[in-house]
């Protein structure tokens, strides 16, 4: 578990495959809220011991990494909490991967979210693929994948986009729009501005996972709901988001 996710050198690794591998996400919520909690008696096993450490080592990267303590504490309250629901704690995690894996990131950014806005339904893993073969031509240093590793990353994502709450479906996925409460609102809106503290606007990177065009996010942010969290302000075509201590 780190409180760097910036200090990783490799741009794209295999967290996808991983994370869409383990079998039963209740049971990884809990090592998570474990090992935040530094349970000594917390352990993720499976059916082979390999497996086991492989989930351990991408739930730790991709999950349990933080870009500084203020990022922790916020995802350790989310987790741990008994008073989110767990497909709201899903949500969570599916916001920690955009921002500690490159690939879900890039793939969710410029093909779900895409199709979301496009008002698409269906989500194809040859497309997925297609746009894989992209990045490897853009990237040529950093993504020297097999095309059948490739394959099956693109496989991959759509179960685990599965497994966090986010599509549905066997053969072919389709798209289930989240539900989003004020309080996993808030808790975007405060890890918005910790992974982003230079962008306080609705602009920030991480709002393009927030399943809201931009009217809609800035109508929300501006909520009556919320003026106990932050201060909107009004700067030309934009909104600066201010946290209230």
């Amino acid at each position: 578990m780190s409180t760097q996710a910036s200090s990783k050198k490799v741009l794209f690794n295999s967290g996808i495959n991983i994370l869409g591998s383990i079998p039963d996400y209740a049971a990884m919520m809990d090592y998570a809220v474990r090992s935040l909690r530094s349970d000594p008696n917390a352990d993720f096993s499976f059916r082979t011991e390999k497996s086991g450490m492989r989930f351990i080592s991408a739930i730790n990267t991709e999950i349990l990494s933080f870009h500084n303590q203020q990022h922790r504490t916020i995802i350790e309250a989310a987790l741990a909490t008994d008073e989110l629901r767990l497909d709201q704690k899903l949500l969570v995690v599916f916001w920690q991967l955009c921002i500690n894996n490159r690939l879900f990131s890039l793939i969710t950014e410029n093909y779900f979210m895409k199709s979301l806005f496009a008002g698409r339904l269906s989500l194809f893993p040859d497309e997925i693929l297609s746009y894989l073969y992209e990045l490897r031509h853009t990237y040529p240093n950093e993504l020297q994948w097999s095309d059948a590793t490739l394959k099956i990353t693109a496989s991959k994502y759509l179960t685990l986009m599965k497994k966090l709450g986010l599509a549905t479906g066997s053969q072919t996925k389709e798209i289930k729009y989240p539900l989003i409460g004020d309080e996993v609102f808030e808790i975007l809106v405060r890890l918005a501005l910790v992974i982003y503290p230079d962008n306080p606007s609705e602009q920030n990177p991480l709002f393009q996972f927030s399943f809201l065009d931009t009217p809609t996010l800035i109508k929300r942010l501006k909520s009556i709901k919320f003026t106990d969290k932050w201060t909107i302000t009004q700067l030309g075509n934009h909104i600066k988001i201010d946290m209230i201590p």
